[in-house]
Protein backbone atom coordinates (compact mmCIF):
# COMPACT_ATOMS: atom_id res chain seq x y z
CA UNK A 1 0.00 0.00 0.00
CA UNK A 2 1.17 3.55 -0.68
CA UNK A 3 0.29 6.81 1.04
CA UNK A 4 0.01 10.04 -0.93
CA UNK A 5 1.54 12.97 0.98
CA UNK A 6 0.46 16.49 0.01
CA UNK A 7 1.49 19.90 1.34
CA UNK A 8 -1.03 22.50 0.23
CA UNK A 9 1.10 25.64 0.69
CA UNK A 10 3.84 24.58 -1.66
CA UNK A 11 2.08 22.06 -3.87
CA UNK A 12 4.42 19.28 -2.72
CA UNK A 13 3.42 15.74 -3.48
CA UNK A 14 5.16 12.46 -2.79
CA UNK A 15 4.34 8.81 -2.26
CA UNK A 16 5.54 6.64 0.56
CA UNK A 17 5.37 2.90 0.86
CA UNK A 18 4.62 1.26 4.20
CA UNK A 19 7.93 -0.63 3.95
CA UNK A 20 9.78 2.72 4.27
CA UNK A 21 8.70 3.04 7.92
CA UNK A 22 10.35 0.94 10.63
CA UNK A 23 7.76 -1.33 12.27
CA UNK A 24 8.62 -0.14 15.79
CA UNK A 25 7.87 3.50 14.91
CA UNK A 26 4.21 3.18 13.98
CA UNK A 27 3.00 1.69 17.29
CA UNK A 28 4.75 4.51 19.17
CA UNK A 29 3.07 7.16 17.03
CA UNK A 30 -0.20 5.24 17.21
CA UNK A 31 -0.06 5.45 21.02
CA UNK A 32 0.75 9.16 20.77
CA UNK A 33 -2.26 9.79 18.53
CA UNK A 34 -4.51 7.71 20.79
CA UNK A 35 -3.33 9.43 23.97
CA UNK A 36 -3.60 12.96 22.56
CA UNK A 37 -7.09 12.17 21.29
CA UNK A 38 -8.34 10.34 24.38
CA UNK A 39 -7.15 12.95 26.85
CA UNK A 40 -8.12 15.86 24.58
CA UNK A 41 -4.86 17.57 25.44
CA UNK A 42 -1.75 18.16 23.33
CA UNK A 43 0.89 15.47 23.88
CA UNK A 44 4.69 15.73 23.47
CA UNK A 45 5.43 14.97 19.84
CA UNK A 46 8.84 13.28 19.57
CA UNK A 47 9.91 12.54 23.14
CA UNK A 48 8.51 12.78 26.65
CA UNK A 49 9.99 16.25 27.29
CA UNK A 50 9.50 17.65 23.76
CA UNK A 51 8.11 21.19 23.66
CA UNK A 52 6.52 20.42 20.28
CA UNK A 53 3.03 18.97 20.78
CA UNK A 54 0.48 16.94 18.87
CA UNK A 55 -3.13 18.04 19.24
CA UNK A 56 -5.67 15.55 17.93
CA UNK A 57 -8.95 17.19 17.04
CA UNK A 58 -12.36 15.62 17.57
CA UNK A 59 -13.68 13.32 14.84
CA UNK A 60 -16.27 15.51 13.10
CA UNK A 61 -15.69 13.60 9.85
CA UNK A 62 -15.75 10.08 11.25
CA UNK A 63 -13.40 7.85 13.18
CA UNK A 64 -11.56 6.82 9.99
CA UNK A 65 -10.25 10.36 9.45
CA UNK A 66 -7.50 11.89 11.58
CA UNK A 67 -7.39 15.64 11.95
CA UNK A 68 -4.60 17.05 14.07
CA UNK A 69 -2.27 19.97 14.56
CA UNK A 70 1.36 20.13 15.46
CA UNK A 71 1.91 22.94 17.94
CA UNK A 72 5.18 24.87 18.17
CA UNK A 73 6.87 25.27 21.57
CA UNK A 74 5.07 28.60 22.02
CA UNK A 75 1.70 26.81 21.58
CA UNK A 76 0.92 28.27 18.16
CA UNK A 77 -0.22 25.89 15.40
CA UNK A 78 2.69 25.00 13.12
CA UNK A 79 1.04 22.40 10.87
CA UNK A 80 -2.56 21.32 10.28
CA UNK A 81 -2.79 17.73 9.08
CA UNK A 82 -5.46 15.29 7.98
CA UNK A 83 -5.10 11.59 7.15
CA UNK A 84 -7.67 9.25 5.62
CA UNK A 85 -7.77 5.92 3.89
CA UNK A 86 -9.59 7.30 0.85
CA UNK A 87 -12.35 9.54 -0.40
CA UNK A 88 -15.96 10.00 0.62
CA UNK A 89 -17.84 12.90 2.19
CA UNK A 90 -16.03 12.94 5.57
CA UNK A 91 -12.52 12.68 4.14
CA UNK A 92 -13.41 15.30 1.51
CA UNK A 93 -14.43 17.79 4.19
CA UNK A 94 -11.28 17.07 6.23
CA UNK A 95 -9.12 17.52 3.12
CA UNK A 96 -10.78 20.84 2.23
CA UNK A 97 -10.59 22.15 5.81
CA UNK A 98 -6.88 21.35 5.92
CA UNK A 99 -6.23 23.10 2.61
CA UNK A 100 -8.23 26.09 3.89
CA UNK A 101 -6.00 26.17 6.99
CA UNK A 102 -3.07 27.13 4.77
CA UNK A 103 -2.38 30.74 5.66
CA UNK A 104 -0.11 31.25 2.64
CA UNK A 105 0.75 29.68 -0.73
CA UNK A 106 3.95 29.96 -2.75
CA UNK A 107 3.68 31.87 -5.97
CA UNK A 108 2.12 29.74 -8.68
CA UNK A 109 0.54 27.26 -6.23
CA UNK A 110 -3.18 27.15 -6.93
CA UNK A 111 -5.26 25.96 -3.96
CA UNK A 112 -8.11 25.14 -6.37
CA UNK A 113 -6.14 22.11 -7.58
CA UNK A 114 -6.57 20.64 -4.09
CA UNK A 115 -10.35 20.52 -4.30
CA UNK A 116 -10.75 16.78 -3.78
CA UNK A 117 -8.63 14.09 -2.14
CA UNK A 118 -7.37 11.04 -4.02
CA UNK A 119 -9.30 7.78 -3.79
CA UNK A 120 -6.55 5.93 -1.91
CA UNK A 121 -4.79 6.63 1.40
CA UNK A 122 -3.67 10.24 1.73
CA UNK A 123 -2.21 12.82 4.08
CA UNK A 124 -2.69 16.56 3.60
CA UNK A 125 -0.58 19.09 5.47
CA UNK A 126 -0.95 22.85 5.75
CA UNK A 127 2.06 24.73 7.05
CA UNK A 128 1.25 27.57 9.45
CA UNK A 129 2.92 30.90 10.21
CA UNK A 130 4.48 29.59 13.46
CA UNK A 131 7.03 27.68 11.33
CA UNK A 132 8.65 30.99 10.36
CA UNK A 133 10.03 31.20 13.90
CA UNK A 134 11.15 27.56 13.89
CA UNK A 135 13.04 26.71 10.67
CA UNK A 136 14.72 23.81 12.51
CA UNK A 137 11.41 21.95 12.31
CA UNK A 138 11.85 21.39 8.59
CA UNK A 139 14.65 18.93 9.39
CA UNK A 140 12.31 16.47 11.13
CA UNK A 141 8.80 17.44 10.06
CA UNK A 142 8.54 15.27 6.92
CA UNK A 143 9.41 11.98 8.60
CA UNK A 144 7.22 12.74 11.64
CA UNK A 145 4.23 13.39 9.38
CA UNK A 146 4.97 10.18 7.50
CA UNK A 147 5.10 8.22 10.79
CA UNK A 148 1.83 9.76 11.93
CA UNK A 149 0.11 8.94 8.65
CA UNK A 150 1.19 5.31 8.67
CA UNK A 151 0.46 4.92 12.39
CA UNK A 152 -3.09 6.14 11.88
CA UNK A 153 -3.68 3.94 8.84
CA UNK A 154 -2.20 0.93 10.65
CA UNK A 155 -4.67 1.50 13.50
CA UNK A 156 -7.73 1.17 11.26
CA UNK A 157 -9.46 -2.16 11.12
CA UNK A 158 -10.19 -3.43 7.64
CA UNK A 159 -13.71 -2.69 6.47
CA UNK A 160 -15.67 -5.87 5.89
CA UNK A 161 -18.87 -6.02 3.91
CA UNK A 162 -21.28 -8.66 5.16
Amino acid sequence: MTLEHWTANVGNYCLSDRSEVVDEVTPAYGRLIAAAGAFATPAPLRARDDAWRLEVLAHPHGSRVLQARILAPDGRPAVAVAVAEGGGPGPQRAWRETVAASSWFIEGCDPAKFRDPPDGPWMMGALQDALESHPEAFEWLGPVLQYMGWAFLDSLSPITIA
